[in-house]
C-alpha cells in the first residue's frame, strides 16, 4: 500500500509543479476546518491547470490517542482531486473527481480494525471569494471505498493475514475549507 501512496503523491505533485502557466490565481494553500474540529490536522495544495480545471492534493491525519465513547481512530490520508470549474478556477461552483488513499486503525471497545482504504467518487462544491487572496469553500461528495485489512478482537489477537475486505459507500468529501490564493 505504501507504493500506491508514493505513486499518487508523485503524480499529483508533478502535475501541480509542471502545470502550464496561468495568469491569475495559480496556486492555493488550504485547510479543512471541519477536520480540525475532530482533531485531524490537514493541508491541501491546489494548482490551476487551465481556464476551467484545477488539481488539488490534500494530506490529512488523525494521530491522537484520544478515545471517545470507547472508540479510537488514527489514520493518514492522501486525497487528490481533479476539479472542473463552471466559472474560473478557485471561484464559484465546481464538480470534481475525488480520490482518497489511506491507512487506518480503529478500535471500538475490544474490537479492532487495521488496514488500508482506496476510495473514489464525485463531489460538488462552491468557492466563495472573500478577498484578493482569501477563499472559503464548501464541498460534499460521495463515492465507493475498498477497505482491506485486519478485523479482530483483543489487542494481542491480530491475525497473521488480512481477513477483512469490503467495498462500501463512503462520504468522499465533507469540507468547509479556508484558503490562501497566491
Amino acid at each position: 500500500m505504501h507504493i500506491k501512496f508514493i505513486c499518487i503523491l508523485c503524480i499529483a505533485v508533478s502535475c501541480i509543479f509542471c502545470a502550464p502557466r496561468a495568469k491569475a490565481q495559480r496556486l492555493a494553500l488550504k485547510t479543512n476546518a471541519l477536520e480540525y474540529a475532530v482533531l485531524s490536522p490537514n493541508i491541501t495544495f491546489e494548482a490551476r491547470l487551465s481556464p476551467k480545471f484545477s488539481l488539488q492534493l490534500g494530506l490529512g491525519t488523525h494521530p491522537t490517542n484520544l478515545s471517545i465513547a470507547n472508540t479510537k481512530l488514527t489514520n493518514f490520508r492522501i486525497e487528490p482531486e481533479l476539479r472542473y470549474w463552471f466559472n474560473r478556477p478557485m471561484a464559484k461552483h465546481f464538480i470534481a473527481l475525488s480520490a482518497t488513499a489511506g491507512a487506518y486503525s480503529l478500535r471500538h471497545k475490544d474490537h479492532y480494525f487495521k488496514g488500508d482504504v482506496l476510495a473514489a467518487g464525485i463531489s460538488y462544491g462552491y468557492a466563495l471569494v472573500l478577498s484578493k487572496h482569501w477563499n472559503m469553500e464548501a464541498e460534499i461528495g460521495i463515492g465507493l471505498g475498498s477497505f482491506k485489512g485486519y478485523d479482530y478482537k483483543g489487542a494481542d489477537n491480530m491475525p497473521s493475514q488480512k481477513n477483512y475486505s469490503r467495498i462500501l459507500p463512503v462520504p468522499i468529501r465533507l469540507a468547509l475549507s479556508f484558503g490562501y490564493v497566491f
